[in-house]
């Protein structure tokens, strides 16, 4: 069921945003008597559009994506919508989220009146996204978009978390500890950096992250001998992507040294962005490059609706080569790729956000 509050939609004369709150085949009513599965729903006042968007993410909230507003002023539906792991990644795991998802879906279609979905992949909802529609496919009972937009996607999170992370950590349980080889602030270290060191430290990188996926499999079983089912473990040090300093790696029109959370430097040795505590379970759901399926390549190749691959050439995360290998590995037919000017998030240039807008909105009315 969903909340019959309306209240005009972010200044936007003529748009009206509506509360939903769902439950899904998984995750029901918590005892206060929240829904698990949250929402708002964005459309023209009066409307109920043909065409609607379908907006997710691991665990930021989406309710009121900077999207939302301004695609229904076009005459859009807009389903900002939130799993049981909003701002809560900890103990994210992809099959329960998935859940949720389709039950996001299925209130788009059958109580938003959407006829067609074009389900957005904004970052870390790329391969989110993707791991839904390549699932949906084969499950009838599953609502599957008619058409995809990947918009500033990286590659997964394992992958996403792989590349941030610090490689000259010599200690997970002392974020002080550092092998001075691998720092990429060693003054032996200079900008640019070496082909040598780029090549060692993103392998180094890698294997930080399999040491954590070792010891995270060993310790489940430990702890699952004697009746413990998880528990949870901080990440230092993970804001440290050689592209944060060196802007000849992959080059872009992004600032350097720049990251979402301002000075790497600064932010490196300060709390993450993401990942900084996960459990056990989640570790292997959602961070690890050999266990994890919320890397984004796998499902690329059973994507055969319509797909455009949007990347802004400023942002400060996410790079044109990632946006290039999705547009290569996905299997539509009907695909595109389209460069745009702007960062990772399109509001900070009032300008470069009705570029993005003018740039979707002429690609669905080609495409639905």
């Amino acid at each position: 069921m969903d909340c019959k509050s309306y209240h005009q939609a972010a200044h936007l004369e003529g748009v009206l945003s509506r509360f939903v709150g769902i439950e899904s085949a998984t995750a029901k009513r918590v005892f206060t008597g929240a829904h698990p599965c949250q929402g708002m729903y964005w459309t023209p006042t009066g409307a109920k559009p043909p065409v609607a968007f379908f907006l997710v993410h691991y665990s930021t909230d989406f309710t009121e994506h900077y999207l939302a507003g301004p695609l229904s002023a076009r005459g859009y539906g807009v389903l900002g919508f939130n799993t049981r792991f909003r701002g809560n990644d900890e103990v994210f795991i992809l099959e329960e989220a998935l859940d949720d998802i389709a039950a996001g879906m299925q209130w788009l279609r059958d109580i938003g009146g959407a006829e067609k979905i074009v389900f957005i992949g904004n970052s870390g909802g790329g391969s989110l996204g993707a791991a839904y529609q390549a699932t949906a496919q084969q499950n009838p009972s599953w609502v599957a978009a008619d058409a995809f937009i990947f918009l500033n996607a990286h590659l997964g999170r394992p992958d996403g978390l792989t590349n941030w992370l610090d490689p000259s950590v010599v200690d997970e349980k002392d974020p002080v500890k550092t092998d001075a080889s691998l720092d990429m602030y060693n003054p032996a270290n200079t900008v640019p950096y070496s082909k040598e060191f780029i090549s060692r430290y993103r392998a180094a990188q890698r294997e930080r992250n399999q040491r954590i996926t070792d010891w995270a499999k060993a310790e489940l079983r430990r702890l699952n001998d004697v009746g413990i089912p998880d528990r949870i473990f901080p990440i230092y040090r993970a804001t440290a992507d050689l592209r944060f300093n060196d802007p000849t790696i992959d080059p872009s029109n992004r600032t350097t040294p720049s990251s979402y959370l301002g000075d790497p430097a600064k932010a490196n040795r300060g709390i993450p962005l993401f990942g900084r505590t996960t459990t056990l379970r989640t570790w292997l759901s959602m961070w690890s490059l050999e266990d994890s399926k919320c890397r984004l390549e796998p499902y690329l190749s059973e994507l055969h609706l319509p797909t455009f691959v949007i990347q802004g050439d400023a942002d400060a995360g996410i790079f044109p080569p990632e946006a290039r290998h999705i547009y290569n590995l996905v299997a539509a037919q009907d695909k595109e790729l389209k460069m745009v000017p702007g960062g990772h998030i399109f509001t900070y240039d009032p300008e470069n956000l009705r570029n993005v807008i003018n740039v979707i909105q002429e690609w669905v009315s080609q495409k639905l």
